[in-house]
């Protein structure tokens, strides 16, 4: 090992966070905050990971902007529903974490500059509870804020490889590599992982969700799982690896002779939670639409070619806007991707559908409209346990031609309420701490919109503060653990 360290590098550091996403930039952020000194590692060129990549989201409850909306909502209600959502699965020492913590985390980030547009209504919820950001301006105002904190060193293009253990079994060092070779750093006080998921990791893949091997790998380009595997080298456990789910509703340009492509850039829109079905290429419904993007993702690969098709009215077009981007709708049809026709058989006639049979589809999901009971698949709200259904009936007409693309994995490291790691036996892992998209054990086998970027905030913040107090700690005397 060489004893190459970059001059923005320090040989030893109080906490080392290990990844620059949303949950890496708040870790460090709080770590600073409490005095101590931090190392923010980034593997790529550029911070923002999955975080600047997706729709920006965040699930609250008991916000100023849903009381100025009009919309009563709790934490105990939150905690509720991500509960039931996740199948029972979610580990409730976590969810009750995030209810307890999401207020002050919303002041906070706004505290830091983050611009919070309104209230929507995503998949998962009771009540309108999705508070849309802009994912760039998300990141680009905590990096900023990193950049100019004198306690944050800031180091791109230099990835984590190996955790080192000292003689007391603490995690006491990180071992580094960047441009100049492989060097050890010193952490004081311990290691924040919070390096993202493993879309980008094939293997991973194949290994605990074969079926989304044909499914397009988004998420940040660094998300290739290091962390995951970094902490499993030293025992840590591992939940909802088995819930690893694609999402549904990716625009697709390309189909049906080559299966699905999303082509170069990800356009996720959601017009089912406004009011639209989604069909197959026979022109049937095959889901309550109203259910978790994850859910939906599984039953449409299931699907002739995994490929399916968004329709919706005027109605629903009407309610598109910037933010979140899953509803900008009017944006998707400006890029060519929702093709509209002042009738169903026209509009089935643009994308080779059967306009006979569209047209019984859409009349037949009017019928159970008005009935109030869907003899189907039993939908009744528009998205999780809210909205009343709407018919599709005011022309003129669109179609959204999408599928599934692994977005997230949603899954991974386990931990306790202090996020700290754990290891299989269920004991922590001394001076290891996770965030964000690496974790498991909260999201279970549904997810609540808004709930990745609110646990990368939420706990990200809350990793920094419990890795800072050791650092206190270790100020006056460090413990003699040295790497």
């Amino acid at each position: 090992m060489s004893n190459w360290i970059p001059s923005v590098l320090p040989a030893q550091t109080d906490v080392v966070v290990l990844g620059a996403g949303l949950a890496g930039h708040c870790a460090a952020l709080a770590a600073a905050e409490a005095g101590v000194d931090v190392v923010l590692l980034e593997k790529t060129a550029m911070p923002g990971g999955s975080s600047v990549m997706s729709a920006g989201s965040f699930a609250l409850a008991g916000t100023d902007l849903q009381r100025s909306a009009g919309i009563e909502d709790s934490s105990d209600r939150l905690a509720e529903e991500l509960l039931k959502i996740s199948g029972g699965r979610a580990d409730p020492a976590l969810v009750r974490v995030y209810v307890e913590n999401q207020l002050e985390t919303y002041e906070w980030l706004k505290l830091h500059g983050v611009l919070f547009h309104g209230i929507t209504l995503s998949s998962g919820t009771a009540v309108p509870r999705t508070h849309p950001t802009d994912s760039e301006q998300l990141i680009s105002t905590l990096h900023a804020k990193a950049l100019k904190n004198g306690r944050i060193h800031f180091v791109p293009q230099t990835a984590a490889k190996h955790l080192h253990l000292g003689t007391t079994g603490q995690v006491n060092a990180v071992e580094v590599e960047g441009s100049g070779g492989v060097a050890l750093m010193t952490a004081r006080a311990g290691v924040v992982v919070a390096s993202g998921g493993f879309t980008r990791n094939g293997a991973l893949i194949d290994r605990y969700a074969p079926g989304l091997s044909i499914a397009p790998a988004w998420g940040g380009a660094g998300n290739t799982g290091d962390g995951l595997l970094m902490a499993a080298e030293l025992g840590a456990g591992l939940a909802d690896m088995q819930f690893v789910a694609g999402t549904f509703g990716v625009a697709i340009n390309h189909y049906p002779d080559t299966g699905f492509w999303a082509g170069d850039e990800l356009v996720l829109r959601m017009a089912m939670y406004r009011g639209g079905i989604a069909v197959n290429l026979d022109a049937k419904r095959f889901a309550d639409e109203s259910q978790s993007y994850k859910k939906l993702a599984t039953q449409c690969l299931q699907q002739p070619k995994a490929i399916a098709f968004q329709i919706f009215d005027q109605c629903v077009m009407n309610q598109s806007v910037t933010n979140p981007s899953v509803n900008d709708l009017k944006g998707a049809e400006r890029m060519g991707l929702v093709r509209s026709a002042g009738n169903l058989r026209e509009l089935a006639a643009v994308f080779g559908l059967d306009g006979e049979q569209l047209e019984a589809t859409v009349a037949r999901y009017n019928d159970f409209v008005d009935a109030g009971f869907d003899a189907d698949f039993q939908r009744s709200t528009l998205g999780g346990s809210f909205g009343k259904l709407v018919p599709i009936d005011t022309p003129p007409f669109y179609a959204l031609p999408c599928s599934v693309a692994l977005l997230s994995t949603y899954a991974g490291l386990r931990v306790n309420e202090t996020m700290q790691v754990l290891r299989e036996s269920g004991e922590p892992i001394a001076r290891l701490y996770a965030a964000g998209e690496v974790i498991g054990g909260f999201h279970g086998e549904g997810y609540m919109s808004g709930s990745a970027l609110g646990k990368a905030a939420i706990f990200g913040r809350l990793a920094g503060r419990y890795a800072a107090r050791h650092a206190a700690q270790q100020h006056s005397a460090f413990s003699g653990d040295s790497p």
